[in-house]
């Protein structure tokens, strides 16, 4: 038997084949909107896109939209990472959420989607998928197989989110799938926070692994980017939403993607360090009242993240002890010199970003309404310099 590859040596070699790109180390960038054929069959060849359900090669080379080598060979590395067996990649991460939600749901059907979700998630569900006769319940992320209790004779999709967005809660995701499977539900999951390194989805039953390559495997905040990795069984369905829907990523963005993807692995490791470690220390400061981060031991959520974790990312959040004024909030974050204020993360760079979650809780209520709320970002700075700017924050704060 074939010894078990490791995470760090399948990271760097994962999706490369020197031999068939003139023996270059790394694919090259294919750049192009038209094909030309030799011959009619080759264009019907190119033409049916799969065969049987597996796939062909080349299995898209029919034209630019639908992605080039340079696409190909990172579909292929996210794949053999996640554990899937085929990977799409899209322009960005919210694309491939809402192209996965388009395979699987048609008017009619019903979804049951995490209450924590990722908030463009959520609006395209209620202000999009609603239009076309979909409809939407919210569940609690705690909820484990009790969401048996709210499955319909015509609920299609049960979305995850694990952990969540702002308040990383970590979902029982094997009981969902489980209980998705007696009933014939397709299961998708966020695994943005995880990034495929820290979890497996395939692993627990999970369908279709969708996530924002835009993240940790790009990891330079320059590009923005999405995958859709699946199951065999789903080949068929996805591959012609992906089609249809044209939000194919370009091969400059795959190329860039790629080079971020060899060091995601040493990259995400550093991250998880510094913020176990500033975690730790914030949860020591007075002017904290609670931090929200899995892989601390205080945390809820530690018991079920060290089961189905190998690893956390450098995402988490941390509740103040009050609400402070914008006056306070602004003498606190203005001056930071080491944390960018901004929406994304998983970058080299840390971020800060005052949230309140109250107003889009609809199936759970937000617990941390009255007091001021922060998400954190750690990336690869010192953490002693990271400490001592947030030091100096609080003591702007408390004035």
């Amino acid at each position: 038997m074939e010894k078990k590859i490791h995470e760090n040596t399948r990271i760097i070699h994962a999706g490369r084949n020197p031999k068939e790109q003139g023996w270059m180390v790394n694919p090259p960038i294919y750049q192009t909107s038209t094909i030309v054929f030799p011959s009619l069959k080759d264009l019907i060849y190119a033409e049916r896109g799969y065969s049987n359900n597996d796939l062909v090669q080349p299995y898209e080379l029919k034209y630019g939209r639908y992605g080039t080598q340079t696409n190909f060979a990172l579909e292929q590395a996210v794949a053999e990472i996640e554990g899937g067996y085929n990977t799409f990649v899209t322009s960005s991460g919210a694309a491939a959420i809402n192209t996965a939600l388009i395979a699987f749901l048609k008017q009619g059907d019903h979804m049951l989607l995490v209450d924590n979700v990722y908030s463009p998630t959520r609006g395209f569900a209620d202000k999009f998928l609603k239009k076309l006769g979909i409809e939407t319940t919210y569940y609690d992320p705690l909820i484990g197989a009790d969401i048996a209790k709210l499955i319909k004779k015509n609920t299609k999709v049960i979305f995850m989110e694990s952990p969540g967005s702002q308040t990383f809660e970590i979902q029982d995701v094997p009981a969902i799938c489980k209980i998705a499977k007696k009933h014939g539900i397709t299961t998708i999951l966020d695994n943005s926070w995880a990034s495929g390194i820290y979890f497996k989805p395939f692993e627990f039953g999970v369908d279709v692994s969708v996530m924002a390559l835009t993240k940790y495997i790009n990891g330079h905040s320059d590009i923005m980017m999405g995958a859709i990795t699946i199951q065999e069984k789903h080949f068929r369905v996805m591959y012609e939403a992906f089609r249809y829907m044209a939000v194919t990523a370009s091969p400059h963005s795959c190329y860039m993607v790629q080079r971020g993807l060899r060091t995601v692995k040493l990259r995400m490791d550093r991250c998880f360090e510094s913020a176990l470690a500033m975690a730790s220390w914030l949860e020591t400061r007075p002017e904290v009242e609670k931090v929200l981060y899995p892989a601390l031991p205080s945390d809820s959520n530690h018991i079920l993240w060290k089961r189905d974790f190998t690893g956390g990312a450098g995402l988490f959040s941390i509740i103040l002890d009050k609400k402070y004024s914008n006056e306070a909030l602004a003498r606190m974050v203005d001056k930071l010199h080491f944390y960018g204020m901004g929406y994304s993360w998983g970058g080299y760079e840390s971020l800060i970003l005052p949230f309140d979650a109250s107003s889009i809780r609809t199936a759970t209520k937000y617990p941390y309404g009255n007091k001021t709320c922060l998400r954190i970002n750690i990336g690869l700075e010192d953490v002693g310099d990271l400490k001592d700017d947030l030091e100096a924050g609080f003591k702007r704060l408390r004035k």
